[in-house]
């Protein structure tokens, strides 16, 4: 029988799930070991940059605040 263990979240951060193919999770997860990352920095850095770069983006909270002065 597994006991999952509770997760835990670092304040101000969500959880996401994607799939894609063991190979290249293995490759990536090997990467990120030989860089000293880790899989969610990486990701995150990897999504906030896809997300700057598209045209129409919808702002979020977040963003909405930062350019009030």
């Amino acid at each position: 029988m597994r006991v999952d263990m509770p997760k835990h979240i670092p304040p101000g951060n969500a959880e996401l799930s994607v799939y894609i193919d063991k190979e290249l999770k293995t490759d990536f997860k090997l990467t990120c070991v030989a860089q000293n990352k880790s899989m969610s920095e990486v990701i995150g850095n990897l999504v906030k940059e896809w997300v700057e770069s598209q045209p129409q983006k919808q702002p979020t909270k977040k963003n909405e605040n930062k350019d009030v002065a």
